[in-house]
């Protein structure tokens, strides 16, 4: 064989690994159910297990057989130890959890909520965030979530230089392979704790409290890939948002979820929570073509094989919201998500993260009965609270997703 045909031939090899290494693109999902389950009928997975990443379904307060305990600090407890029943179920424990997101029906609770989470999540706290909402749609006030990851010794807490640290504070962020999961923080001066007299001021200050966990990170706000503000008052998205993009490059804002809820820790107004990844290279904005670019949110962020998915609800490009019928906004959230998917190459089979916010909980069998429909014998993982109590808002819902590539998606049921 000449020099040439040689050439040729290794070439043509490397190029059929090349589109063999495309076609094998995404991770094993692997379905992740406690000891013991007892399946509700509803149609979300208690755990899934998308390549070293864990996505955990919001656990309630009672116990394997239906029981609540009687005070919100044990029930709180109860949510711990059902988290970390899922937690087990993939052989993992606490130590490997990084992002957790608690929602409690009552600020009066804070409390004895706090008490049983340092009691029960023992020395390696994950980021944390703690959010009063306006409804749970189980039976108990507590309601968790979490992410976790398989290897807990790549995991890292990120404490910027100079905060105040003590025992039973979250940690700021915590680095686990090239991710950096931050906890919900707040326009507290983290050097004295003060908050701003002004909500711009809070904003701006919360804001660079995020930056200055990126930071201690190795990374900057170009990296972060998914942002969560969430907020105690009405009636200041703009203001919100006019400072939230001067920290963000135009049309390449992180995926992001504007919720307002009833109540946040320390009578904050304002708080946001994030995710970011340390590769810029992986990094990739997601619009779809329906959708103009945004100052202050892109419609999602691929970072690898996972997808950041601002949250939608039932509005129409180009129109708004048109109908106050729940299942014509539900399905249209729908459609608006799998634009974004789509647009990433992904399908519902895809999502392994859901959160639901509702404006009313008693619209939630309403929702499950059209929501299953959407997805395959492994449903995501999923969290539905009522965000707050106005009902006078003309979104009946609102939902966002993180979806991981499937390397072997599941025979679909429903609709696309």
């Amino acid at each position: 064989m000449t020099g040439a045909r040689r050439a040729t031939v290794f070439l043509l090899n490397l190029a059929m690994c090349g589109a063999l290494g495309a076609m094998a693109q995404g991770v094993d999902f692997q379905a992740i159910q406690p000891a013991g389950y007892k399946p509700l009928g509803l149609p979300f997975t208690e755990g899934i297990l998308a390549g070293n990443t864990l996505y955990v379904s919001g656990q309630g307060s009672t116990d394997a057989n239906g029981n609540l305990p009687d005070s919100v600090e044990e029930q709180a407890k109860q949510s711990m130890r059902n988290v970390r029943a899922v937690l087990q179920g993939a052989g993992m424990d606490y130590d490997n959890v990084v992002w957790m997101n608690v929602y409690l029906a009552s600020a009066s609770d804070l409390d004895a909520l706090n008490k049983a989470y340092w009691d029960e999540i023992g020395p390696n706290p994950p980021a944390r965030t703690v959010l009063v909402v306006g409804a749970l749609v189980g039976k108990g006030q507590v309601e968790i979530n979490c992410i976790a990851v398989k290897s807990s010794e790549s995991r890292r807490v990120i404490w910027p230089k100079g905060w105040r640290h003590g025992k039973h504070m979250d940690p700021p962020g915590i680095l686990a392979g090239d991710m950096l999961y931050i906890s919900a923080l707040n326009g507290a001066d983290p050097k004295t704790g003060k908050i701003p007299d002004s909500f711009p001021d809070e904003v701006r200050q919360a804001l660079e409290n995020v930056s200055a966990v990126t930071e201690a990170a190795g990374m900057s706000m170009k990296n972060v890939v998914w942002v969560n503000p969430y907020m105690s008052v009405g009636g200041q998205y703009g203001a919100m948002g006019k400072v939230y993009r001067t920290f963000f490059e135009f049309g390449n804002t992180p995926g992001r979820g504007t919720i307002q809820v009833v109540a946040l820790p320390k009578e904050s107004h304002v708080v946001f929570s994030a995710i970011a990844g340390a590769d810029l290279a992986k990094r990739k904005a997601i619009r779809p073509r329906n959708m103009p670019p945004s100052p202050t949110a892109s419609p999602g962020i691929l970072y690898g094989d996972t997808l950041y998915l601002s949250a939608k609800d039932g509005f129409i490009p180009g129109q708004g919201m048109v109908t106050q019928d729940f299942d014509l906004q539900l399905r249209q959230s729908f459609r608006n998500l799998l634009d974004g998917l789509q647009e990433a190459d992904m399908t519902f089979n895809d999502v392994v993260f859901s959160t639901v916010y509702l404006r009313n909980a008693q619209d939630f069998a309403t929702m499950n009965a059209l929501y299953k429909t959407f997805f395959g014998d492994m449903p995501p993982t999923r969290t539905t609270v009522q965000q707050n109590d106005d009902f006078s808002v003309e979104d009946a819902e609102q939902i966002s997703f993180i979806a991981v590539r499937n390397a072997h998606p599941p025979q679909r049921k429903g609709p696309e």
